[in-house]
């Protein structure tokens, strides 16, 4: 497989693949200047590094910069995490499975906050969102935080808020 392959197959932003190659810290081997993946050994991999945290993480943010940095952090931390860039995707994943935790922008390119909130609801009550948005006196989020219990991060967050989240949240998911 080449990066783009395998950022498919392991549902990973297509630059954290690479980044996670250059570092060594996935297997991967170069052939003509470019890497390239086995998916049995992806797998092996998956297996071998899976760690003790349970429970499942959405990113849904259209910054790819801020998706990929919210990616990297929860994963350091052993939860199993999906970042998607759109409503439409997010949608779409929360048909598919269920997430303890949603980190959700508000303001995306395609779908209101708002709406994906309501939809997020409805399919899963127990689910934890956590807004996360540079526009905290917005009328949008002034609405968001009226539709139930929920947490709202500023932008620019700090690793310790992020962490803070996931240390709370996922601890009290195990209990």
């Amino acid at each position: 497989m080449n990066i783009k392959e395998a950022a498919g197959y392991l549902r990973l932003n297509y630059m954290t693949v690479y980044k996670l190659a250059q570092k060594r810290q996935i297997p991967a081997f170069k052939v003509g200047g470019n890497w390239r993946f086995k998916k049995d050994i992806l797998d092996n991999w998956l297996v071998q590094n899976a760690t003790g945290n349970s429970g499942s993480v959405l990113i849904i943010d259209d910054d790819p910069m801020v998706g990929e940095i919210l990616q990297e952090m929860v994963r350091k931390e052993g939860y199993l995490v999906l970042s998607v860039d759109n409503g439409v995707s997010a949608l779409e994943e929360i048909k598919r499975q269920h997430f303890d935790l949603i980190f959700l922008d508000l303001m995306l390119n395609d779908m209101d906050g708002i709406e994906i909130m309501e939809l997020i609801k409805e399919k899963h009550k127990d689910a934890v969102i956590v807004i996360v948005t540079g526009f905290a006196d917005d009328p949008i989020a002034l609405k968001a935080m009226s539709l139930g219990p929920l947490l709202l991060i500023r932008k620019p967050f700090k690793e310790r808020d992020i962490l803070e989240v996931l240390n709370i949240v996922m601890k009290r998911k195990r209990v």
